[in-house]
């Protein structure tokens, strides 16, 4: 028997440790709010490239554990470029048997509003003052964030009444101001508005043409990821009889999305407030905008 342990084991033998060490803790392709407090972040309109109409793209999931998975009743392009069709999605069959067997305020009635799909809705955003790990400036780069349906409904709120003007204009809109409190199934974001002041997206043409280099790979696509029927309802029996989830099926979700904070906000609304003006050319920021 070879007992010798050498630089090399040893070097295998941490890779092996920080592989069983963040199991189960997954990157979220989203981007989150890591602290209480309020981030400003700018919504990015829909773009032109992609034939875009909304700001955000809509997609079901469900959560098992606190972690995600693509509902597999929905058609959309996933990651590979295939388009996958609506299907029959186990998880759903699951949850209407359980509404159908049980009562109001039962087990199976809370369990089933477990299990059941929730809208959520994906937008590129500017996140104000973002550093990368070396402490630069990384605001330039944009983040996918995933919300809820409350937010969508303010944003929608805001849209039809028309009190904010046009928000999403990279030229002239406006700031969310995200603010976070407590944590976990105890954040609560009900305080978070849309900023009163109007500003470009970035008065600056250097950091508007760093922006126009990321979003081409911005495609929602890149998020999406279906598994198979076979393999969700495997999954999903192990969740019900008790045993642990096989993390393969899921895609990295925070904690805080399986019970969304944000669906029990409501939120203020602003007041159209004058545009801020800037000291760029006007020519140069609105040739690049209108490139977007």
């Amino acid at each position: 028997m070879d007992t010798n342990f050498n630089d090399s084991d040893f070097a295998a033998m941490i890779g092996e440790m920080e592989k069983e060490n963040q199991k189960g803790t997954g990157k979220s392709l989203y981007w989150k709010p890591t602290s209480e407090g309020t981030t400003n972040i700018r919504i990015i309109t829909p773009l032109k490239q992609f034939g875009e109409k909304l700001f955000y793209e809509k997609h079901r999931m469900h959560y098992i554990n606190g972690r995600s998975i693509f509902c597999l009743n929905q058609t959309l392009k996933d990651k590979d470029g295939n388009v996958h069709e609506a299907e029959p999605c186990p998880i759903c069959a699951k949850v209407k048997q359980l509404y159908n067997n049980g009562q109001k305020g039962s087990e199976e009635w809370r369990l089933a509003g477990d299990l059941r799909a929730r809208d959520r809705y994906v937008s590129r955003i500017i996140v104000r003052g973002k550093k990368d790990a070396d402490g630069k400036d990384d605001e330039t780069r944009p983040e996918f964030w995933e919300f809820g349906m409350k937010i969508h409904e303010y944003f929608f709120n805001q849209i039809k009444l028309g009190q904010a003007g046009n928000f999403l204009s990279l030229k002239d809109g406006r700031d969310y101001l995200l603010t976070k409190k407590g944590t976990g199934r105890n954040t609560d974001y009900s305080a978070s508005c849309l900023s009163m002041q109007q500003s470009p997206v970035f008065a600056d043409v250097e950091k508007l043409k760093k922006l126009m280099e990321y979003l081409p790979s911005m495609d929602y696509s890149q998020l999406v990821e279906f598994k198979n029927a076979n393999e969700i309802l495997s999954e999903l029996n192990i969740y019900l009889n008790g045993g642990e989830t096989n993390e393969s099926a899921f895609t990295s979700a925070p904690v805080e999305s399986q019970v969304d904070p944000l669906d029990a906000m409501t939120q203020p609304v602003v007041n159209v407030a004058p545009a801020t003006t800037s000291s760029e050319p006007k020519e140069d920021i609105d040739a690049l905008l209108g490139m977007i």
